[in-house]
């Protein structure tokens, strides 16, 4: 059984990977080694802002002599620009799966001129990591004010698919829970809120409310076994 590497963006991320993903996994059967990584900015720090930070963190997990499965956990919503993707401007179709798609192939292939590597898995989040958080607003908002899990609840009931809740600059899940908290004159941290709406929601219920998230999860349960 391989190990599984996952390189994250911030420490949000990094806490759903070590409070949720993991314990998931092993009760899954993945007895082995996962742990997540920080994508690390040049001039310090943590996040995607950058194809050569990832490609500078990256560098050294491609080069264990154990081969491990090595998988990504980025925003769609924050990769917009030729910096943070070579080719970004050239994938035009307004479909946003397929567009995901393209951009997933584009950092296979960015990853893949570091080394060849077989044990790669690209997977960018649809649309941002919020996005996991409106799987059921009824039970992961439980603990917060009521009118904030109505206004959420409220929210969530627009769409038929809460994957499709959109990443325009104003749109993004992120930049629609700042706004819900903020009428009600609360901050939204999205470090000490976001996992606990996530663990109070159960992970069941976020595989089966976003599939593009499952299908990424299947994929490295999979690639972990071979």
């Amino acid at each position: 059984m391989k190990a599984l590497i996952i390189l994250v963006e911030g420490e949000t991320e990094q806490e759903f990977v070590n409070r949720i993903l993991i314990p998931y996994l092993v009760s899954r059967g993945l007895n082995t080694e996962i742990r997540p990584i920080m994508i690390e900015k040049s001039g310090g720090g943590h996040g995607y802002s950058n194809i050569q930070h990832l490609k500078n963190t990256i560098r050294p997990v491609l080069n264990k002599a154990d081969e491990p499965v090595v998988t990504t956990l980025i925003d769609h919503y924050g990769i917009n620009s030729e910096r943070k993707l070579p080719g970004y401007t050239t994938i035009t179709t307004t479909d946003t799966e397929e567009r995901i798609h393209q951009m997933e192939d584009v950092l296979q292939t960015e990853i893949q001129k570091i080394k060849p590597y077989r044990f790669f898995i690209p997977y960018i989040q649809r649309h941002e990591f919020e996005t996991l958080l409106f799987s059921n607003p009824e039970v992961g908002f439980e603990l917060e004010y009521d009118r904030i899990k109505e206004d959420v609840v409220k929210l969530c009931s627009g769409f038929d698919s809460i994957e499709d809740i959109n990443c325009t600059p104003e749109g993004a899940p992120s930049k629609r829970i700042g706004r819900i908290y903020e009428s009600h004159k609360r901050k939204y941290s999205k470090v000490s809120d976001a996992v606990d709406v996530i663990e109070l929601t159960g992970i069941e219920t976020v595989l089966e409310k976003c599939p593009r998230f499952k299908n990424w999860v299947e994929k490295l349960i999979a690639a972990v076994n071979q």
